[in-house]
């Protein structure tokens, strides 16, 4: 079955972002909830790029949870995860670990907003915005990442390098912050350095969520999570674990 047509891309951008945002824009307007993908021959072919790229691109897809596999291996639109009702807190307030727990932003980066993320951030593509990318250590083992995506205007003043920037929007905005999107999905590439060697057991799962305080900005993050380390709770009230 074919789930749309789609004309060539090519612009100045890699190849896998362009296929990325072209198939994001025509998943996000498809009126089937469930619908199939096309075979990555079939994209290829409409897209005019190689099996490589197509694949790259729906890894990616994968990852962020916005298609997964069904019977027979084949891709379709995912379903949302229901949103619970409660307030979000930062990645690190979310571990629920009894070892300390220290962040570490790699990188900053101010960009034009993509298909994706102006989507879910409810911008128009092209508006600025500004990507954090941090990680999570106990001891010396990255535990999680971060990646946290927000309009360039509303970035803290004089952040600081070892809080997420969830954490640093101020206490009002984390107070009233509800969850408006979530995806779940398992972490299938390799783009991050997540967890312990390949040949210990690892749970690696993406966290792709959206929050908004009223009358506010929206803020987006994807995480990745070793889970057989560090459990999570999107609404807990404390970074301290539960008594046993």
């Amino acid at each position: 079955m074919t789930l749309m047509k789609l004309p060539p891309v090519r612009d100045r951008r890699p190849l896998a972002v362009q296929v990325y945002d072209s198939l994001f824009d025509a998943l996000s307007t498809s009126r089937d909830p469930h619908a199939a993908l096309p075979t990555e021959e079939e994209l290829t072919r409409q897209l005019g790029v190689s099996r490589t790229t197509v694949r790259q691109a729906l890894a990616l897809l994968e990852e962020d949870g916005v298609i997964e596999r069904g019977p027979g291996r084949r891709r379709h639109i995912a379903g949302m995860a229901p949103a619970r009702l409660g307030t979000v807190v930062s990645l690190e307030a979310m571990a629920r670990t009894h070892s300390p727990v220290v962040v570490r932003r790699v990188a900053r980066t101010p960009s034009p907003a993509t298909e994706w993320n102006s989507r879910l951030l409810e911008i128009q593509r092209g508006d600025d915005i500004v990507t954090w990318e941090s990680e999570l250590l106990i001891g010396d083992r990255i535990v999680a990442s971060a990646l946290e995506f927000i309009e360039a205007g509303h970035e803290p003043v004089d952040a600081s390098d070892e809080a997420t920037l969830f954490a640093q929007l101020g206490a009002q905005y984390q107070a009233k912050a509800a969850l408006t999107s979530l995806r779940l999905a398992p972490y299938i590439t390799d783009t991050r350095r997540i967890g312990s060697p390949r040949k210990e057991a690892r749970t690696l799962v993406t966290v792709t969520f959206t929050a908004q305080a009223p009358g506010k900005f929206v803020y987006l993050a994807k995480h990745v999570v070793d889970l057989s380390v560090v459990p999570l709770d999107l609404f807990a009230t404390s970074s301290a674990p539960d008594e046993a």
